[in-house]
C-alpha cells in the first residue's frame, strides 16, 4: 500500500486514543482546558521536530501567506476540537465520533467545488458508502424520531459533532495549502512534504496555544489550577495528538484530502469498539451494519 494509506490508518488510531483520553477527563475540566491540553502538551514535541530539521537543513523561507494558512488552520482546528469535547460531555463517545466522521462527505464536496480534487468513480463510490455507513450508524442510535428520519436527527451533541466535522474539513484544506506553499517556497530543501508537515504543525500549534491560553486566562482563569491534577493524561493527549496530527498533515500532502478522510473513517470503527469495551455503550451493537459499510467504502477508496 502507498505511504499515505499507512499514515492515515496510523493517524486514525492515534486520534481515537487521543479522543478517548480527552473523553476520560471531560467531566472534570472545561472543554476549553481539555482542548488546550491537546495543543499545549503537543507543542514541546512539534517544537523539537521543527527545531531539529532547522538545525539539519537551516532555516526555511516562510512567506506571509504561509502564516495566514497556518492561522486559518489553527482557528478551525481549535474550534473543531472544542466542539467535539463539548459533544463528549453532552452525548455518548461512540456516537460523537461516528457523527463527526461525516466530514468525508463534506471533504469530497468542498474538494471538488473549491480545490479541484476530483476522486475516481471507485473513489466516489467509496466516499458515498462511508457516508451511508455513518448515517446507518446514526440510525441505530437511541432517541430521536422513529424510522429513517432518525438518521438525520440532531440533538445538541450531534449538532456539535457535525460542526466539528465542518471545521476540521476547513482545517484540512488550509493546512494542505500551507504545506504546498512551504514546498514551493523551499524547492531545494530536503524532506519534501514531511518537512513541510513538521513546520506547518509547529506553527499551527503555537498559534493554537497562544489563542486558547488568552481565552482561558480571560474567561476562566481558574481552570489552569486543574492542570497539575490531570497533567499525566494531558501529556498523553499531547503526545498522541502530535503523532496523529503529523500523520494527517503529511498524508494530506500526498493525495486527495477526500481519500485520506475516507481511510480515516476507520476511526469510527475503532471508536465503536472502544466505546463497547471501556464505557459499555451496548446500544452501539446495532451500529455494526453501518460499520461494515464504512469498511467496504474504505476498501473502494483504496482500489480507486
Amino acid at each position: 500500500m502507498e505511504l499515505w494509506v499507512w499514515l492515515a490508518v496510523a493517524a486514525a488510531g492515534l486520534q481515537t486514543t487521543r479522543n478517548a483520553l480527552a473523553r476520560s477527563i471531560a467531566p472534570n475540566i472545561s472543554p476549553a482546558l481539555n482542548s488546550w491540553s491537546r495543543f499545549a502538551f503537543n507543542l514541546p514535541f512539534s517544537t523539537t521536530l521543527a527545531g531539529t530539521l532547522i538545525v539539519l537543513h537551516g532555516p526555511p523561507r516562510l512567506p506571509l501567506a504561509f502564516f495566514g494558512f497556518c492561522a486559518a488552520t489553527a482557528l478551525a482546528q481549535l474550534l473543531g476540537n472544542v466542539a467535539l469535547v463539548t459533544a463528549f460531555r453532552r452525548g455518548r463517545f461512540g456516537e460523537s465520533i461516528v457523527l463527526h466522521k461525516l466530514e468525508v462527505v463534506f471533504t469530497a464536496a468542498i474538494g471538488v467545488w473549491l480545490f479541484g480534487e476530483d476522486p475516481s468513480p471507485a473513489g466516489w463510490l467509496g466516499v458515498a458508502l462511508c457516508a451511508l455507513g455513518v448515517l446507518g450508524m446514526n440510525l441505530a442510535r437511541e432517541g430521536g424520531p422513529a424510522g429513517w428520519r432518525r438518521a438525520f436527527h440532531l440533538d445538541a451533541a450531534a449538532a456539535l459533532s457535525l460542526a466539528c466535522a465542518l471545521l476540521l474539513v476547513a482545517a484540512s484544506f488550509m493546512l494542505k495549502e500551507a504545506n504546498a506553499l512551504f514546498v514551493a517556497s523551499n524547492p531545494e530543501r530536503p524532506g519534501g512534504f514531511f518537512g513541510a508537515a513538521a513546520q506547518t504543525l509547529f506553527h499551527t500549534t503555537w498559534i493554537e496555544v497562544a489563542l486558547l491560553s488568552l481565552w482561558i486566562a480571560g474567561r476562566e482563569p481558574g481552570s489552569f489550577r486543574k492542570v497539575p491534577e490531570h497533567w499525566k493524561r494531558m501529556w498523553a493527549i499531547g503526545a498522541t495528538g502530535f503523532l496523529g496530527s503529523l500523520g494527517w498533515f503529511w498524508a494530506y500532502s500526498l493525495t486527495l484530502v477526500a481519500y485520506v478522510k475516507a481511510v480515516g473513517q476507520i476511526e469510527a470503527v475503532l471508536a465503536v469498539a472502544l466505546a463497547l469495551h471501556l464505557w459499555k455503550e451496548k446500544t452501539l451493537l446495532r451500529q455494526l451494519p453501518g460499520v461494515a459499510l464504512v469498511v467496504i467504502g474504505i476498501g473502494l477508496v483504496l482500489l480507486g
